[in-house]
């Protein structure tokens, strides 16, 4: 079966869920013959590093760096469309121009969550230009991340007609317990991955912590990722007297399995998630992890993570203090949390996602 991505993702994100995704499956197919997908090359300039720093993949898909992402997409929007035969075309994102090329092949599209649509007050410029709404008309076959996504797109977009199939995301084996500790790490920290505005709850973090923080005067709250401080997040933070307790670092991929394997637990507070990747990445490294009980959380961590109610940093600051001061519910938890991750897998998407392929073409 020939089958191919368009690079839009690739060329918007250097870094990233939605790319990370697409990069993982695409590694899949190249290394596992058995799952019978060839992929149709590129042939693009891209800035994804999950694509570049992997010499088969970039090979396979015949793609080169970009100068920078606006170089990436002036590409992608000027050039025709591919006119090649392939048997399915599986868009990465939802811009309009992805909606032409690949005569006659079966198109699917996978839907990573409804955020822009479900709380419009996030959408950023990039939402206003997409065409979600249409790729899923199109669709010959629709993909979702969770059961909380489908369920959010069919709330949204009723008249559904495709077939829709819940693929979760897998994690990489990267991420495991015992990953050695790098020398600048807090010597004792909470953290937290990835952006913090909106919906993603920081502050509710922060209160919490707030409220415990004078009991354990040696603990840390770290968070990686989603840039420097924002002027109004330093001005919570200062008013909760917390400038020396609280710390935000850029940390590479690689390093990533040391700062949640030796964190005393990974706090995810988000009211709304398509899935939740951090959340199994930390279970994966065997660290406590706590998540709000909110959209997709719930279904990725299982039993085998502690969950408060969205927005409540007091029933979030007991929660914490049980596993700051529980030796055993911390150890249960991450044995939980390794066990429940277990069950994801990229080739096990890779597989469920070929299988997708293959019934559009029935």
């Amino acid at each position: 079966m020939q089958l191919a991505f368009d690079e839009q993702i690739f060329a918007i994100q250097a870094y990233g869920g939605i790319s990370r995704m697409f990069s993982e499956l695409a590694r899949q197919y190249v290394q596992d013959p058995s799952l019978g997908v060839e992929l149709e090359p590129l042939r693009a300039p891209i800035v994804n590093r999950y694509i570049l720093d992997n010499a088969e993949v970039t090979a396979a898909l015949q793609v080169q760096e970009a100068g920078s992402t606006y170089q990436a997409l002036a590409r992608y929007f000027t050039r025709r469309r591919p006119g090649v035969h392939v048997d399915v075309v599986h868009n990465t994102f939802y811009l309009p121009h992805g909606l032409a090329g690949y005569p006659k092949a079966k198109r699917v599209v996978t839907i990573h969550d409804m955020i822009p649509e479900r709380m419009p007050k996030t959408r950023r410029r990039l939402d206003f230009i997409t065409r979600k709404h249409r790729y899923v008309e199109l669709a010959d076959h629709v993909i979702c991340v969770s059961a909380a996504t489908r369920d959010d797109l069919l709330r949204t977009y009723p008249s559904v007609t495709a077939p829709i199939t819940v693929v979760h995301h897998g994690v990489d084996p990267v991420f495991t317990p015992g990953a050695p500790r790098w020398a600048d790490l807090p010597a004792d920290y909470v953290l937290f991955v990835g952006n913090r505005s909106q919906y993603k709850d920081a502050a509710v973090l922060l209160r919490a912590f707030s409220a415990l923080a004078r009991d354990y005067p040696d603990l840390t709250l770290l968070f990686i990722g989603g840039g420097r401080f924002t002027r109004a997040e330093t001005s919570l933070i200062r008013e909760l007297a917390l400038q020396s307790r609280v710390q935000q670092r850029t940390v590479p991929d690689a390093e990533m399995s040391a700062a949640y394997g030796n964190a005393r637990m990974c706090v995810f507070p988000s009211r709304f998630e398509g899935f939740g990747l951090p959340a199994l990445e930390a279970m994966a490294c065997g660290t406590p992890t706590v998540l709000a009980r909110a959209t997709s959380l719930p279904e990725v961590g299982g039993e085998a993570a502690a969950y408060f109610e969205p927005g409540h940093a007091g029933e979030l600051t007991a929660i914490m203090r049980t596993i700051l001061d529980d030796d055993h519910e911390a150890a249960r938890l991450g044995a939980a949390g390794v066990a429940r991750a277990t069950q994801f897998s990229w080739g096990r998407s890779a597989r469920e996602t070929a299988a997708v392929y293959e019934s559009t073409l029935k």
